[in-house]
């Protein structure tokens, strides 16, 4: 009973961290402010604001991709706003682990977006290209990233893409083909559309 009584306490515990953190942190990423897109996690623009027990650097990918698709919508939603909804309903382990994708699917559609998701390669493209913007998640070498990819005239423009990216980069006339070059496994992409559908019938495989 001793044992067991020890468990529940110290899971007690690690809530009630996380809720002060979650406090703290909105407090924090209110003061920092941003209007402009975020291409690249590490610099000092998205590094500013904290996710989680972690700054954004580590583990921001998520709501960097969401804040993005944002503001290809037109929708100029402050990042604090982002994390403080993605913390308590989407956060993996407090952030350790990043973002759940269904926690995009659902910020996306409270919002007022229409959010089809799909986990089927073969769909992306003509998802992606019927959507305003797209949000890509995918395993890589080192674990799982988000990015922004919204359609061109040349193709797909992804955003947050690499470590070292400065500006919107070219992901080619495939959003699948640039998955298979690269190797990136399990992916995952919710296209966004401004207009809401007719019925609710979404894509959920």
């Amino acid at each position: 009973m001793i044992p067991l009584l020890i468990v529940f306490g110290v899971i007690a515990l690690v809530v009630l961290a996380y809720g002060v953190v979650h406090l703290v942190n909105r407090r924090h990423n209110r003061a920092a402010q941003v209007d402009d897109f975020l291409h690249n996690q590490g610099d000092a623009a998205a590094r500013q604001f904290r996710y989680g027990f972690f700054p954004s650097s580590h583990n921001g990918c998520g709501w960097i991709a969401a804040y993005n698709a944002c503001r290809i919508l037109g929708d100029h939603v402050q990042p604090a706003e982002i994390i403080s909804d993605f913390e308590r309903y989407g956060a993996i382990l407090f952030g350790a682990f990043g973002t759940i994708p269904a926690a995009l699917t659902h910020f996306f559609r409270k919002r007022g977006y229409r959010a089809d998701s799909s986990g089927k390669r073969e769909r992306f493209d003509e998802m992606a290209k019927k959507a305003t913007v797209s949000v890509l998640w995918y395993w890589h070498g080192k674990g799982a990233h988000f990015i922004a990819v919204a359609p061109g005239e040349d193709g797909f423009v992804g955003y947050n893409v690499f470590s070292d990216t400065k500006r919107p980069i070219r992901l080619g006339a495939s959003v699948q083909e640039f998955l298979k070059a690269r190797n990136y496994h399990a992916p995952r992409l919710i296209a966004v559309k401004k207009e809401l559908p007719n019925d609710d019938e979404r894509a959920t495989a």
